[in-house]
């Protein structure tokens, strides 16, 4: 029996690593110069690792190699955030032409089980370790079910190790990525992870991650953890876990990680070079975690001071088109990120995503316009502001990358200190975006067209023909 797990790839998604940096010969010492995607899809090489061992298991990740339709496949399964949906769906629909069936998973199919359901011949609900191997069974018996629906949670504990063999390493930016937990305690209206992967946060045992840790090649790995300080105690444990192991790591945290000294010094002990925090907007009452909002643009400032002493960069994440919104608090947004000296930022628009509290509050009042969900990348507006048409909020996103990645904002951010490759190397790495972002055509860097799905069809024209 042979499976084939496919990721499929919108060409303006997010985790796409800009040519410019990729080009630049000196990161080649840091970073694989030669990958096109930021991370591997490792929910795929976890699954893989359900699969009993008499079973054939291919992984398939179109981010860094074209789809082969004509590959020998008794099952596939196809994962699909929301914006990767519809190419999802077209795949789906080549490989169920040739009779190969086909199963759906992922968030989007979580959140819209009969939509997927058009494109599939089994979809699954929820976590699918909880129901692959019955499934794998069920097809191998002839009796494959329409929907299988994960009940409960996955309990993180002794858990296989990702098959990262079935990846090929040299088309990630960072190869090695680890998950220690899942789930979120927060209930962020336009974030879906609460819904898909629960609030009571689950964590593996701070043991087995140091295990994984020490079977990764190279000195380099990133926690795709929602939130790698959730739990301060639990994350003490695993920082001073880590000490050992002398890897550098970059992973997702809250603004509420600067408020524990203790936690920030042995994250940086422990090798943490980078933190993702998603600062969002400080515009309305969104930004709850900096407290008093008079207070927000000292907070701000403190907490990123906080993080940067430590030597651990910060690439922060701003969304634009809340209901607080409007040209003045979007300028200085950016001006306060470009003031703070953040190392790294990365502005979206604000999306109601399928099954998120937003979307159920736009679409009630009727806000939302648009409901192609080749558009839900975070760079295209479907839904229509309070403040702005959704036009200025477009314009105000293509200015907000263009100012923070401009050379003054480049050296007023990036400044020389101890640890010169470190600084080359964050410079080198704003110098990259800066290209990108000047050679995009307006708006290109981030706004979803119809492009994917046409270059879809140039693509495979011969293959959907047969």
């Amino acid at each position: 029996m042979k499976i084939i797990l496919i990721n499929p790839s919108n060409p303006y998604n997010l985790y796409r690593v800009p040519t410019a940096i990729r080009r630049m010969p000196v990161l080649g010492h840091f970073f694989n110069k030669e990958a096109s995607s930021v991370f591997p899809p490792l929910n795929l090489a976890v699954l893989a690792a359900y699969v009993p061992p008499d079973v054939e298991v291919r992984i398939i990740d179109e981010c860094v190699e074209p789809i082969d339709f004509e590959a020998e496949a008794d099952l596939v399964g196809i994962t699909a955030m929301t914006g990767m949906a519809p190419i999802a769906y077209k795949i789906a629909d080549i490989f169920r032409a040739r009779g190969i069936p086909v199963v759906l998973g992922g968030i989007h199919p979580t959140i819209l089980p009969e939509e997927a359901a058009a494109h599939a011949d089994a979809v699954v609900v929820g976590e699918g370790e909880l129901v692959w191997r019955d499934l794998i069974e069920d097809f191998r018996r002839k009796r494959l079910q329409r929907l299988y629906r994960a009940d409960g949670w996955l309990d993180m504990r002794g858990l296989p190790r990702p098959r990262r063999d079935l990846l090929n390493p040299l088309g990630y930016f960072i190869p090695n990525t680890v998950q220690t937990s899942r789930g979120c305690p927060f209930d962020c209206d336009f974030c879906s992870v609460s819904r898909t992967l629960g609030r009571t946060l689950r964590d593996r045992p701070v043991g087995e991650v140091v295990e994984e840790i020490r079977e990764l090649p190279g000195r380099t790995l990133f926690f795709i953890d929602d939130m790698i300080n959730a739990k301060p105690e639990r994350a003490r444990e695993l920082y001073r876990a880590m000490i050992p192991l002398r890897m550098d790591w970059g992973g997702q945290a809250t603004v509420t990680m600067a408020n524990d000294d203790e936690l920030l010094d042995l994250a940086a002990e422990s090798g943490c070079k980078l933190l993702f925090i998603g600062f969002e907007t400080l515009a309305g009452k969104s930004l709850k975690k900096l407290g008093d909002p008079k207070l927000w643009r000292e907070r701000l400032l403190k907490t990123v001071e906080k993080i940067r002493r430590r030597r651990i960069a910060i690439w922060g994440s701003f969304v634009l088109g809340f209901d607080g919104d409007d040209e003045k608090t979007i300028r200085e947004m950016v001006q306060l990120a470009i003031d703070a000296q953040i190392d790294f930022a990365q502005f979206s628009m604000l999306t109601p995503l399928p099954g998120t509290a937003l979307y159920e509050e736009f679409s009630r009042e009727g806000r939302i316009f648009n409901k192609d969900w080749m558009v839900y990348t975070m760079g295209e507006m479907v839904f229509e502001p309070a403040k702005m048409s959704s036009v200025e909020v477009k314009e105000r996103l293509i200015d907000a990358w263009r100012d923070f990645y401009s050379l003054p904002s480049i050296f007023r951010r990036i400044r020389w200190g101890r640890g010169w490759k470190r600084h080359a190397v964050l410079w080198l790495m704003n110098v990259g975006i800066h290209t990108a972002v000047a050679k995009a055509r307006s708006g290109s860097l981030t706004r979803i067209e119809h492009q994917p799905e046409a270059q879809f069809e140039r693509e495979n024209a011969g293959t959907a023909a047969r």
